[in-house]
């Protein structure tokens, strides 16, 4: 199975950062939510939120 980076929309940018911003760690609940909002999967948004993590402490 090939694997490749998933680009996102800036509307799901806007809101992932928008989450981010209130909280920096995403609880189950919330992931759901923001499934709903975006389109995006569960892990998706978990390893968004992980990444987004690492890019703030750089």
């Amino acid at each position: 199975k090939e694997v490749y980076r998933e680009a996102y929309t800036e509307h799901q940018k806007e809101i992932l950062e928008r989450e981010f911003n209130q909280k920096e760690f995403i609880e189950r609940k919330d992931r759901d939510r923001i499934s709903n909002e975006t389109g995006l999967d569960d892990r998706q948004i978990k390893f968004w939120f992980q990444n987004r993590r690492v890019k703030e402490r750089k």
